[in-house]
């Protein structure tokens, strides 16, 4: 269902509907570990953008973060935060974590106490595949069921909503959501990229405020 690269570039780690998410070494092919412990389907998979952390989202309501800090050990914690699946999860730089999910709800986590959620944000449908740019100023990405897709900061608080009157824009669910990091804050460049149920792929400049 995903796939995603550890900090290192030397790992990859994939997400399936087996109920697992396996740790693959690229040059020899080989799985280095698998995780199990899910109840049901797997939605997503995520690795923190610079440390040794992944974390999977399952229809079972449940994510997981797995720490890989300290091999050869590895600890898993297990959060029930979503009434219905978690469609996905992503990192911050900002030791943030944000869970997506069926129950129309985002919640945005602190890594140093995980609790209960720092934010809650409703909306009135379900929410996808949601991407955190890596910028000095974080913004989630909100792709959702009703077509539109919805840009926040990590209070929860919302910024935008990108316009569908564009001949160019979804007209189906939006599915997923990407930022291109490497040009976070160029003007010149698409820096963000959707997927949606109707076939397309549609690449946004969003500009963003220096802080």
């Amino acid at each position: 269902m995903a796939c995603d690269w550890l900090a290192d570039g030397h790992q990859l780690v994939t997400a399936s509907w087996d109920h697992t998410a396996k740790l693959w070494d690229i040059e020899s092919g080989q799985i280095i570990h698998s995780l199990e412990g899910h109840d049901q389907e797997l939605t997503h998979v995520s690795a923190h953008p610079t440390q040794q952390l992944l974390v999977t989202s399952s229809v079972d309501t449940t994510f997981r973060l797995c720490d890989f800090r300290a091999p050869p050990i590895h600890s898993v914690n297990v959060f029930q935060g979503h009434s219905k699946a978690v469609n996905s999860c992503a990192f911050s730089l900002r030791d943030n974590i944000v869970s997506a999910s069926d129950d129309h709800s985002l919640k945005i986590w602190d890594l140093r106490n995980m609790r209960s959620p720092l934010d809650s944000v409703r909306l009135d449908c379900g929410i996808n595949r949601i991407s955190v740019s890596h910028g000095n100023r974080p913004i989630l990405a909100v792709p959702l069921d009703n077509r539109h897709l919805k840009l926040y900061d990590l209070s929860g608080s919302r910024l935008a909503q990108l316009p569908r009157r564009q001949r160019q824009a979804h007209r189906r669910m939006v599915c997923s959501v990407t930022w291109s990091h490497d040009s976070h804050v160029s003007t010149e460049r698409c820096n963000l990229f959707s997927a949606g149920f109707d076939n397309k792929v549609v690449g946004w400049k969003v500009k963003f405020e220096q802080q």
